[in-house]
């Protein structure tokens, strides 16, 4: 079919993906501007690519509908057969069902005057004449949308940030994830494994969700796909005799760059490289992300200025980024750790006093901050590395 000829239109704020980040930047905008909000997929949430682990903070209000289960504890294996069990007085996180949470967001999104867009992927983005004009492909057209502001939420293959021309992430991991019905487990605890063998460069894990069981992992091997560790994982005794219900599988960006603004683009969640460098998550720092977005395009539109929308920076770096930053460092010490020394930290972390820190403050959302009070409690943990005093300072 012959395409027909563009049609322009305009708006205030152009947010382009429609996860969790960049529904809840629509929502806040579109209270008081006007703002459009465009995804690539038919269904917000859809296909799914994430475990749905989150801390309550990362759960706006309107979205607590999607909450399926709780956890209050982890189970964290070594490659050498030590277990650690770390468990809290009360629940940790909330266990999600990400599809459901990523509509109730979106529809929020809508509720609050966001224009949607579904189906409508940005191809080409680019400044014209102080403004930022966008490509949006819909069914047999493409419209060419002209906006003050560009918000980039739409995921690590960012079409926003390479636009941009800002830098991508350190780190890519490969995830892939099986949801599982008929699994016998404890369904407060979270398990975790560990090893080059299991999951090279990151680990395994085991959710319960519901009535199901979401078992996956990520891995940063470039050489083997992830789908072959999956099998062997669900080859252990059990997870053998389960029914397989679903696949999905993703990549997760880490290690966000020094900015996350060019001229009138701004980069929200996995778009910015937010995830989280020793969980992977990426909820909570995309929602809170997208607040501290909203908060600065507001002021810009407002008549703040260029300077509002720099600011963004500052407010995303003070409320996360300088926990992005030494998880990192703390991940690269991890990433050069053999399966004996991997089981060797996890028996200090085993500890009485490690343990008690880490059961009774352990965040999942800011991991580090604790680094430097685990260090003093063992210090023979940076016997694995120097740069391990360095990332716990």
């Amino acid at each position: 079919m012959r395409e027909r000829p563009a049609v322009a239109v305009r708006s205030d704020v152009l947010v382009v993906g429609a996860g969790p980040a960049g529904s809840v930047v629509a929502c806040l905008l579109a209270k008081k501007h006007d703002v459009v909000i465009a995804e690539e997929h038919p269904v917000p949430g859809e296909p799914l690519q994430c475990a749905g682990l989150v801390t309550a903070r990362g759960v706006p209000a309107s979205a607590r509908k999607s909450v399926i289960g709780e956890v209050r504890g982890v189970r964290i294996h070594s490659p050498l057969g030590f277990v650690l069990d770390l468990e809290a007085k009360s629940s940790r996180a909330f266990v999600l069902d990400r599809p459901m949470f990523d509509k109730l967001l979106f529809q929020e999104a809508v509720d609050a005057g966001a224009v949607p867009m579904l189906s409508s992927p940005v191809r080409h983005i680019r400044t014209v004449d102080g403004a930022i004009s966008s490509e949006i492909i819909r069914a047999d057209r493409t419209e060419v949308f002209t906006s003050e502001i560009v918000v980039g939420a739409d995921g690590y293959k960012s079409v926003c940030r390479k636009a941009a021309g800002l830098r991508g992430p350190k780190h890519v991991l490969r995830g892939i994830q099986a949801d599982l019905k008929g699994v016998d487990s404890d369904r407060d605890f979270v398990e975790v494994f560990l090893g080059r063998d299991v999951a090279p460069g990151f680990f395994a894990w085991a959710v319960p969700a519901g009535e199901l069981t979401r078992v996956g992992l990520c891995t940063w091997d470039v050489q083997h796909a992830p789908a072959q560790y999956l099998k062997r994982l669900l080859s252990r005794a059990e997870y053998a005799r389960a029914e397989r219900v679903s696949t999905a599988s993703g990549m997760i960006p880490i290690g966000p760059g020094k900015t996350a603004v060019s001229g009138r683009v701004l980069l929200v969640g996995d778009a910015a490289c937010h995830a989280k460098p020793l969980s992977g998550g990426g909820v909570y720092t995309g929602v809170k992300g997208a607040e501290l977005c909203a908060q600065a395009i507001s002021e810009f539109l407002g008549g703040g200025g260029e300077n509002a929308l720099r600011a963004y920076d500052s407010l995303w770096n003070e409320a996360f980024g300088k926990e992005l930053t030494r998880a990192f460092r703390i991940r690269k010490v991890f990433v050069n750790l053999n399966d004996k020394k991997i089981d060797s930290a996890l028996k200090l972390f085993a500890e009485p006093d490690v343990r008690r820190l880490l059961e009774s403050q352990g965040d999942i959302d800011y991991p580090a901050s604790l680094a430097s009070s685990v260090l003093k409690l063992a210090p023979r943990l940076a016997k694995f590395s120097p740069e391990i005093i360095e990332s716990f300072l």
